[in-house]
């Protein structure tokens, strides 16, 4: 994973309207994805795992596996409220042989950093396959410091995916790892990539990477190339298509804009509600202007 580059879509999972995997729609959305990206997160926020049973979860492990079949890195997301669970899920994801485990800071209740540390101590020690801190603090209250994410990649963490849109934390938490060669912080959102690369980040998760990956891996590119300009188009470009998808996890906005693409994934999880007619229009008009990244 330390080299990893380019779209690394937080993966949407597809549901019929009885709130089970459509497993068909799933498929077809992963043969259209998969060749156009460089990883995949599964059951994270945008892929609805916190609102799925485990055996869902263990489903869509299963189904990405099967599919991908090795051709990218697959990092699955474990983390649940109880550690126990975490840990279940995480042995199953290694023994399909995934890239590496995330885990959110357990949520719902009021934690203190030494219930996190316990927590990751514990998921670390379970598996070989590298575990990796997601940090989201909007949803979980609780943000990790530079100084304890350090102390847990000399604990034997590989990495963190930080969600918490502070680009200051982002270079401390590059900065406190840069003594460890296989230590990978990657951005949970495509809204601060530029910024995040030039400061040392090795990779994006994104939820627009499911629509667009061509965006995202545009900035990569252009990065990469020292074509800050071109970079920086792309990205001003990225960031008014998030202002499209609504606040928080916007997970219906594109289970209709990828409608408007032809691609049908079928419907979002409950308590979430899909888009309405009138909606999915709009939606399908404001895209309209965005075909170059088709």
């Amino acid at each position: 994973m330390k080299n990893f580059k380019g779209a690394m879509p937080a993966l949407i999972t597809p549901f019929d309207t009885d709130g089970n995997i459509d497993v068909p729609k799933f498929n077809s959305f992963l043969d259209w994805l998969v060749p156009q990206v460089n990883g995949l997160y599964v059951v994270g926020s945008y892929g609805s795992g916190p609102i799925m049973s485990v055996d869902q979860r263990k489903q869509v492990i299963d189904v990405v596996t099967e599919k991908v079949d090795g051709r990218i890195p697959i990092v699955v997301h474990a983390g649940d409220p109880d550690t126990h669970t975490t840990i279940d899920i995480a042995k199953f994801a290694e023994a399909r042989k995934v890239s590496a485990i995330a885990s959110l800071t357990p949520y719902y209740y009021l934690h203190g950093q030494a219930e996190v540390d316990a927590h990751f101590h514990r998921l670390i020690d379970a598996v070989e396959t590298p575990i990796y801190l997601y940090n989201n603090p909007k949803y979980t209250n609780f943000c990790v410091t530079p100084e304890q994410v350090r102390a847990l990649a000399e604990r034997g963490l590989k990495g963190v995916k930080d969600s918490s849109a502070s680009i200051q934390l982002f270079y401390d938490l590059v900065a406190a790892t840069l003594d460890f060669e296989d230590f990978n912080v990657l951005v949970g959102s495509q809204t601060i990539l530029l910024p995040a690369l030039v400061g040392g980040g090795t990779g994006c998760v994104s939820g627009l990477s499911n629509l667009y990956p061509k965006v995202v891996n545009g900035i990569f590119d252009a990065a990469n190339k020292g074509d800050f300009e071109g970079a920086l188009k792309l990205q001003r470009e990225a960031n008014q298509l998030r202002k499209l998808t609504g606040s928080g996890i916007p997970v219906p906005f594109y289970h209709a804009a990828l409608r408007s693409r032809g691609i049908d994934i079928g419907h979002p999880k409950l308590p979430m509600l899909p888009k309405t007619e009138k909606q999915e229009a709009d939606i399908a008009k404001a895209l309209a202007e965005y075909k170059h990244f088709e």
